[in-house]
């Protein structure tokens, strides 16, 4: 079965390994046991929500806040999916959340890029580029624009609007995400992972050229009209979307709808450490469940390589490894 090779959404801080955050605790004087690493970052088979999913990132906010810890979670981060048979991937995180000790925005992000840019030397079968996430309801997220812009092209690709959706109403970031769309830097939005369509609807509005999960977009005809006639990419993550229960069973989750009507979906992981999963097992989930095949799945690869913010003769040379 094909297993996927391009992942477009896909948290840095939410795919940290175990033995990545054993080191950095003991690099600080901590120490936790595997287990306890494990029942810290990974989201339980009770978990009810998004906002319950999101407390699983404290750990690996915690350890993630140095220039050795940025670099090392990165290159790591890389480097699995370089071994898992991935050509491409976009990683996202926002900066304004590893500040807690004194390391500026800029320099968790300068840290991030060199430890991409090591993994990619050491193994030049993946590319991948940074995706800067602004906060709901966070702070810093002028700071964190400003350096999407700066740094575009240069380590970073894009930026992202991340966090608990619907806490705080989208168009409170229109101009944020307006400045970017004039410097003409690419961004995605997370909308329609907690079920409101209009919220997809306002994140195209607002410039977005892809979509973080989407799944609210099956409750409107109109919105998923917008999104097959528009071509927004939908950023598909199957698994943690059965897990913050967006979806409750993966037969009814809209990645098939939406590929049926013609929606430029894509399958990813979101958080491989916190799901506990793989792009292998994400496109293992989807056959089972809606009976994909290897040429849809193929499909889905193209769409998230067109999607990709970067130049079209990367994407074309990015399509000859699709196989």
């Amino acid at each position: 079965m094909y297993q996927g090779k391009v992942d477009l959404h896909l948290h840095l801080d939410g795919s940290l390994s175990e033995s990545v955050i054993t080191e950095l605790l003991e690099r600080d004087g901590r120490t936790m046991s595997a287990e306890e690493i494990r029942d810290s970052i990974c989201v339980p088979d009770h978990c009810t929500s998004l906002v319950e999913y999101l407390k699983r990132f404290e750990l690996p906010t915690q350890v993630l806040q140095t220039e050795y810890a940025m670099e090392r979670a990165a290159y790591d981060l890389v480097e699995r999916l370089a071994k898992q048979g991935l050509v491409y991937t976009e990683i996202r995180f926002a900066p304004q959340l590893h500040t807690r000790s004194g390391m500026s925005q800029e320099t968790a992000l300068k840290s991030t890029i060199n430890g991409v840019r090591q993994a990619q030397a050491d193994y030049p079968s993946i590319r991948a580029g940074l995706l800067l996430c602004s906060m709901i309801g966070g702070d810093g997220n002028e700071e964190t624009v400003r350096l999407a812009k700066q740094y575009i092209g240069n380590g970073v690709v894009g930026a992202d609007l991340a966090g608990a959706e619907g806490t705080v109403p989208m168009e409170t970031y229109a101009d944020l995400f307006r400045g970017l769309y004039r410097e003409q830097v690419p961004y995605t939005l997370h909308a329609g992972e907690c079920g409101d369509p209009e919220n997809v609807r306002k994140a195209i509005e607002l410039g977005a050229r892809r979509v973080g999960h989407g799944c609210g977009a099956i409750k409107s005809e109109s919105v998923m009209a917008l999104l097959a006639r528009t071509q927004t990419v939908v950023e598909a993550c199957v698994i943690s979307n059965l897990q913050t229960k967006a979806v409750l069973d993966a037969k009814d989750h809209p990645i098939r709808p939406f590929f049926d009507r013609g929606i430029a979906v894509t399958v990813n992981t979101d958080n491989m450490s916190c799901s506990d999963t793989t792009l292998a097992r994400e496109h293992e989930v989807i056959a089972g469940a809606m009976g994909f095949t290897d040429a849809e799945f193929i499909r889905m690869d193209e769409n998230a390589i067109n999607g990709a913010f970067i130049p079209e003769a990367d994407k074309k040379e990015l399509l000859k490894k699709l196989a």
